[in-house]
């Protein structure tokens, strides 16, 4: 986790240099006298285009290398979130003496809150440059910036399939966070209502067994 946050975080700090370094070209990309030079802006264009399209590689290679691990973590975090809510609503007369499991699960609550709202920021600021783009006339535009901003525009879309993904199964975002909840909640009112059933029953017996078991062997 802190080494994906650092990455990303680094990631997204670069991003937010290259929309800071495109607010500092003239508005319209039009050269004015005492000014910019048509070389001066095609030049700094391909140079932030180029830069973007690196940094846009490396998000690529974060997803690649990233993606499975993150889709595990998120995995097992919701299983073990889903049993054990579970097990403190059914077995309260059992768990509820020993709340120090679930102060520690606020660190993994944390953390993946923490990787989606970072990932969602890097996107934000990533995409931030399109909105600089469209905002220019390229009817107007002297023939070689016109070709440098179609060229980034094709980049950007070339790019806009590989956003960070468990390994490719679902986007890291913070409309993750509202899916997990809501089918954390579904999960259990689902077995929260089927609690006197039989399976449910032979689990909940397994478990008292279980219980009696060890305090036998500790005892």
């Amino acid at each position: 986790m802190v080494t994906s946050l650092y990455y990303l975080s680094n990631l997204g700090y670069r991003f937010c240099e290259l929309n800071r370094l495109w607010k500092c070209l003239p508005l319209g990309l039009f050269a004015l006298s005492g000014g910019w030079t048509i070389s001066e802006i095609t030049m700094l264009v391909e140079r932030i285009r180029l830069l973007h399209a690196e940094l846009s590689e490396l998000l690529r290679l974060f997803s690649l290398g990233y993606g499975p691990v993150l889709l595990v973590y998120f995995t097992f975090t919701f299983a073990h979130a889903l049993i054990e809510t579970f097990l403190f609503t059914i077995y309260n007369d059992y768990l509820c003496h020993d709340y120090i499991p679930y102060l520690f699960y606020l660190q993994h609550i944390f953390n993946m809150i923490s990787i989606l709202y970072v990932t969602s920021w890097v996107i934000e600021e990533k995409r931030k440059i399109i909105s600089f783009l469209r905002l220019n006339r390229i009817s107007e535009m002297n023939i070689d910036i016109k070709l440098q901003i179609k060229t980034f525009m094709h980049q950007i879309s070339a790019y806009e399939p590989n956003e960070l993904t468990a390994f490719g199964f679902f986007n890291f975002d913070l409309k993750l966070t509202m899916t997990i909840l809501v089918l954390l909640i579904t999960g259990i009112s689902t077995m929260i209502q089927m609690k006197d059933h039989p399976w449910m029953l032979y689990l909940k017996n397994g478990l008292l067994k279980s219980r009696n078991y060890i305090n036998t062997i500790q005892y």
